[in-house]
């Protein structure tokens, strides 16, 4: 479904240009769900964005499904893949139009792909991720956190997309509502047979929903590896293990108290 070769992209800064990714490689299955982890500033998110359109290519190919983006095409223009590929992004506070309800919010996908029969639409997608009717009409303010990424998760999802990006979906978020929208998550993906991208810096986070992982760093890719292999720790590279003691604070108690399926994640 995803297949990148050996792409690069790179911004200009006041001292020259500089590469946020170099030499990228990797491939996603129909289906599968694929972690990109690394320290920030390690170029994952740049990586989505670059899937999407949002910056172009410097030098390599991205394909998702039949969309090719390359270095060929003109610099500063941006060709998004259509409405197979959408992307949560990492701000829930951010990510929604301050005065628009969440009907407005979830009706203007459905209008720019020129989709009919919005109400019953809106209403299965809240339905979908956990909120009832009574969310349809409120502003963002009136949300806690959880629910605003559920709303972002729904606007993302109503265009019934085959790829799903994630930047970060739970970093902003207490600790037990990120296990709430990371059930959530890993419910869709098996209910929608979805292909997944999911950026994070915690790899219990991406072991629990990933079934493999490329980490990152300094804009490349330095390992990639199936989830089996993190969780036993037989990873090569000396910053996969600097990654590996970082996420020595999640334990199982903790994780079985706030309801997340351990045996799934990184124990």
């Amino acid at each position: 479904m995803i297949d990148v070769e050996h792409a690069t992209v790179r911004f200009r800064t006041p001292t020259g240009w500089a590469d946020a990714v170099r030499d990228a490689s990797f491939q996603v299955a129909d289906g599968e769900a694929f972690g990109l982890v690394g320290e920030s500033g390690s170029g994952k998110t740049t990586i989505l964005r670059a899937l999407t359109g949002l910056v172009p290519l410097a030098e390599g190919r991205m394909r998702i499904g039949t969309h090719e983006r390359s270095e060929r095409d003109a610099q500063g223009t941006a060709h998004p893949p259509g409405h197979d590929v959408r992307m949560v992004f990492q701000d829930p506070y951010g990510s929604l139009h301050p005065r628009f309800t969440v009907d407005q919010t979830l009706r203007e996908p459905l209008s720019i792909a020129g989709i009919q029969n919005g109400d019953a639409r809106i209403a299965d997608a809240l339905r979908e991720v956990g909120l009832g009717p009574a969310f349809r009409f409120r502003y963002p303010h009136q949300l806690s956190g959880g629910q605003r990424q559920r709303v972002a998760i729904a606007r993302a999802l109503i265009v019934e997309p085959r790829v799903l990006l994630l930047d970060e979906p739970t970093s902003a978020l207490d600790v037990s509502v990120q296990a709430e929208i990371l059930n959530l998550l890993r419910k869709l993906h098996r209910e929608r047979g979805l292909t997944m991208v999911l950026v994070s810096h915690n790899l219990a986070v991406t072991g629990f929903l990933c079934q493999r992982v490329a980490v990152m760093r300094n804009g490349e890719i330095v390992e990639q590896l199936d989830i089996d292999a993190v969780r036993a720790q037989r990873v090569s590279h000396d910053y996969t293990r600097s990654l590996l003691l970082a996420t020595g604070g999640y334990r199982r108690a903790a994780a079985q108290a706030i309801g997340v399926d351990v045996d799934a994640g990184i124990a």
